[in-house]
């Protein structure tokens, strides 16, 4: 598969998700699928990073839209107060583990470590309080340093996630296994993202402006029009 059909079957899954969290009363297996798509598309930003002609245009191309996607979320609120406010807002966390990737790279490549360390600090643990948390940082660091092997890749980021995910899981609230893993907050299932990735070609598919903005703009839009359905169902 290339870049752009993972994009358009995460986008998919993406709204399963979401309809599950911003209007509800959907079956479990919604939020299930939904946990697909994070790491894809934190997996082809990073592919994006090493791709992209400019990697500081990139980041700040990523910072825009996320002050784009909190200025509709606020307006939306004004304007349609009975809708849920949207919290999400990823773009956020990945231009911080853009960012953090921009100085981790200039170590690799220059050995300026008083340069190149403390950005990717700052902005590591800026990515810590962003929406994907440290969830989000660990995929960035593994989707970077293990690029070029997909079987490391693979091996690093089901063993990272399942070590991070699982005692934690286990250790809140009541319940059964199957309760605490599947039902109260499934994020193990984020492992089954990697099939995706190793069906991933590195080509990017079509390249033109629709399918380089689409997606950009169908993350916010999704969730304002799911929340003005939200709005309306009240």
């Amino acid at each position: 598969m290339n870049a752009f059909i993972l994009k358009i079957i995460m986008a998919i899954l993406m709204v399963f998700d979401h309809v599950e969290s911003v209007i509800g009363n959907a079956p479990i297996w919604f939020t299930w699928l939904g946990r697909l798509v994070a790491p894809i598309f934190f997996y082809l930003v990073v592919e994006g990073f090493f791709h992209t002609s400019n990697r500081k245009r990139y980041a700040l191309r990523l910072y825009l839209w996320s002050i784009t996607m909190f200025a509709g979320s606020a307006l939306l609120s004004i304007l349609v107060p009975s809708a849920p406010y949207i919290k999400n807002n990823i773009f956020l966390s990945l231009a911080h583990g853009v960012t953090m990737l921009i100085g981790a790279d200039y170590i690799k490549t220059s050995k300026d470590y008083k340069k190149g360390l403390p950005l990717a600090i700052i902005f590591g643990i800026l990515g810590l309080i962003t929406e994907a948390s440290i969830l989000g940082v660990l995929m960035f660091l593994i989707f970077y340093f293990c690029r070029d092997k997909k079987t490391l890749l693979s091996t690093v980021y089901v063993l990272v996630f399942t070590l991070l995910i699982v005692p934690i899981s286990l250790n809140t609230g009541e319940g059964t296994v199957y309760e605490k893993l599947l039902l109260y907050d499934p994020q193990i299932l984020m492992i089954f993202a990697v099939p995706f990735i190793l069906l991933y070609n590195g080509e990017r598919g079509p390249n033109n402006k629709f399918t380089k903005y689409f997606f950009y703009v169908f993350y916010p839009l999704h969730l304002w029009i799911l929340a003005i359905i939200k709005a309306f169902m009240i």
